[in-house]
């Protein structure tokens, strides 16, 4: 109950302030997820129920009159962020511009790095996150790419974790920033895989004749 009122709120608060969905991206990602799995452990219990222990009702616990009403939510909110999608495309453009791009810059300035290649790539992620522009957004031939830039970080987690002396183990602020740079580039580039990523329901395909139960159990209702 708790979690279909905060995805309900949720829902209704990004509906009336879609502005809202730039700096709130992360919470509405955490609720689809959330729901997500109370779905998935749903499903695969109601199959494959544990052994009865004593007198436990356990047959009671996987039963879940209200699912459809989730499952609204779920996707109210899925749609909402592709509707939406050039509010929060704006927003993290401007985000990674305007800071990310500044306090990396700073950062690498007070990091000392092993190799030339490490400073190579962290120049070139941020250069490339200060070069955007809210234009960009509004293009509609302009086309973002920043996968790149994501294994570019891949790459240098490998080459400043790997020796006797791990750099990144002591540079955990620098780390923490290029992972937010990374999630704000998915926000920007990526937003209809952190969707599926985030509340895939393709399970349901496997699992029918309980999705068909559950709906005719709320008509019911």
């Amino acid at each position: 109950k708790f979690l279909r009122t905060a995805l309900k709120e949720l829902v209704l608060i990004c509906s009336d302030q879609p502005g809202l969905l730039g700096p709130k991206a992360l919470f509405v990602f955490m609720g689809l997820c959330f729901s997500r799995d109370e779905i998935y452990w749903l499903l695969r219990h109601n199959e494959n129920p544990p052994p009865r222990q004593g007198k436990v009702k356990l047959q009671e616990d996987l039963v879940d009159r209200y699912l459809p009403e989730l499952l609204f939510h779920m996707e109210e909110l899925r749609s909402l962020v592709r509707k939406y999608s050039q509010v929060i495309q704006r927003y993290y453009v401007q985000y990674l511009a305007g800071y990310d791009a500044v306090a990396l810059a700073q950062m690498i300035q007070n990091t000392a790095v092993t190799s030339e290649e490490d400073n190579v790539l962290l120049s070139s992620i941020c250069q490339k996150i200060s070069e955007l522009s809210v234009d960009n957004v509004e293009d509609p031939d302009h086309v973002f790419d920043f996968l790149g830039l994501r294994l570019d970080w891949g790459r240098l987690q490998s080459y400043l974790s790997s020796g006797k002396n791990p750099v990144l183990a002591q540079q955990k602020d620098l780390a923490a920033l290029l992972n937010t740079v990374s999630f704000h580039t998915r926000m920007v580039d990526n937003l209809d895989e952190m969707i599926i990523e985030t509340s895939d329901l393709s399970l349901f395909c496997f699992y029918s004749k309980f999705f068909e139960d559950n709906f005719q159990m709320c008509l019911e209702f």
